[in-house]
């Protein structure tokens, strides 16, 4: 039997209580991304999430309990979604049976030879109107369950609150008192749902939907218009493994008093402004909405878009990132509304000022684990940087992948993948929007944020000049 392989496959069942159903309709959340779904083929599963966690003493009968006591704990892993007379809702189940796949592992890490069962499981869409939101399996070794595996739908966890979900179950497989440490569950999404329909919850989409109006009205058009029709779905999908930019990014951050997450930003709307030759950019940044106590453990669907516009000064990189990180804020705390009125004002502005809408900028933080979120940064001497970075450049690996994916109304797409001793970015692109390859982005991005950690103090205008593109395709040396 070769590594990673599983065999004599078999299920076992349990049942679930908890408390009564419930109905409401979707949150806002929740409708950002029944949107995306209705978008994707019938049977796309490319955003179902997936992840495992190593068991330590348990059977398989306790194994399943674990899972039940998640599902019961959040209403979203028990919820089923559907249009009804006309609106969207959601509703929880009191109880319901949830099936494990149960195989035996190869040799090897269980957490390593559990991939091809936790595949078995994330494969296939949901059946999101009428089937559980998650699917679960145990990995045995000699009968005894070594991993367990949840695969769960998008409309139920977002990346944030999968990460959640996961960390529970970790806590739970770890030892007998695992239930006794998890943390005060939030309100569940039907409370969010009456949230969001009180004077209260009016008022913040009020707020928003006027902000992005202000920002439609004004941002260049480069930044609203489609550059594709229905018969040209081709993008160009590229990656990048860095450690010269995660060292830039952090020396960056710290000079500037931001993030990491924001240095990229930032240097991401600067190098976007200087190819097209535009005074700014303004990227969607995907945004884990959870700014109130009682939202910061929500399990559900929960992420939301915010514009964040950087326009170009007569200032340092530091300046700039500074500002950024301000701008970035202001921009967050206008990101929450009904999605599809945020879509359609966005459209009727662009219309109205000439403007075929459907392109944009997107810029999206997929780091969920606090491990990686809260890693603590390097210990920088700025007399040996600049050394250090020439050195990290000769380890870059820059990959052009071969992928047929395509992201709902956008002509750029970047993912951060991770950010710790190396930056793992991926880049979705147009090739009809950029005059540049995404792999050509993405290496021009690591040299201008390399640049600037080297040289403390660059003036923006000097970085947009030496990367802006010219008719040609080539840039200052």
């Amino acid at each position: 039997m070769g590594r990673g392989q599983v065999t004599h496959p078999t299920t076992a069942r349990v049942r679930f209580h908890a408390g009564h159903p419930r109905t409401g309709p979707m949150t806002w959340g929740q409708r950002a991304i029944w949107e995306v779904i209705r978008w994707l083929p019938p049977d796309d599963d490319s955003l179902n999430q997936i992840g495992w966690a190593p068991v330590g003493s348990a059977t398989v009968a306790q194994v399943c309990d674990m899972v039940r006591l998640l599902v019961e704990r959040h209403e979203s892993l028990r919820t089923t979604y559907a249009e009804h007379d006309g609106g969207l809702v959601q509703h929880v189940a009191a109880s319901g049976e949830i099936e494990f796949l149960l195989a035996e592992l190869g040799p090897g890490d269980p957490t390593e030879a559990v991939v091809p069962l936790g595949e078995r499981i994330r494969a296939g869409a949901f059946d999101n109107a009428a089937g559980l939101p998650v699917r679960a399996a145990i990995g045995l070794r000699a009968g005894t369950p070594a991993v367990v595996a949840i695969a769960a739908s998008h409309l139920a966890v977002d990346g944030w609150s999968f990460q959640i979900v996961m960390d529970e179950l970790r806590a739970l497989t770890a030892g007998p008192d695992g239930a006794a440490g998890l943390r005060e569950r939030s309100r569940q999404p039907v409370d969010r749902a009456v949230f969001e329909t009180s004077e209260a919850g009016v008022r913040r989409e009020s707020r928003t939907l006027d902000y992005w109006a202000r920002q439609a009205n004004t941002v260049p058009a480069s930044m609203l218009a489609t550059t594709s029709t229905p018969q040209q779905l081709d993008r160009d999908w590229a990656h990048i493994d860095s450690p010269a930019l995660a060292l830039a990014a952090h020396a960056l951050a710290e000079r500037a008093r931001c993030n990491t997450a924001t240095a990229l930003l930032g240097s991401t709307s600067l190098l976007l402004a200087s190819y097209l030759a535009e005074p700014e950019a303004a990227l969607r940044v995907i945004v884990s909405t959870r700014f109130k106590p009682e939202d910061e453990e929500l399990v559900g669907a929960f992420n939301q878009n915010a514009i964040v516009r950087l326009q170009l000064a007569d200032e340092t990189t530091e300046q700039f990132l500074t500002r950024a990180a301000r701008t970035a804020l202001n921009a967050y705390r206008h990101a929450e509304a009904c999605p599809v009125k945020m879509e359609e004002q966005l459209e009727e502005i662009a219309r109205r000022r000439g403007i075929e809408p459907g392109g944009y900028c997107f810029f999206n933080d997929i780091r969920f684990s606090a491990e990686e979120r809260n890693a603590p940064p390097p210990s920088i001497d700025g007399s040996k940087l600049p050394a250090q970075l020439d050195e990290a450049l000769a380890r870059t690996r820059l990959t052009r992948l071969d992928s047929e994916g395509r992201q709902s109304g956008a002509k750029f797409f970047l993912f951060l993948d991770g950010l710790r001793e190396s930056c793992a970015l991926t880049l979705c692109t147009d090739p009809r929007f950029l005059p540049a390859s995404a792999a050509d982005f993405l290496r021009e991005l690591e040299l201008l944020m390399v640049r600037a950690a080297q040289h403390p103090g660059t003036p923006v205008g000097e970085l947009v000049d030496r990367f802006r593109r010219h008719p040609q395709g080539t840039h200052h040396d």
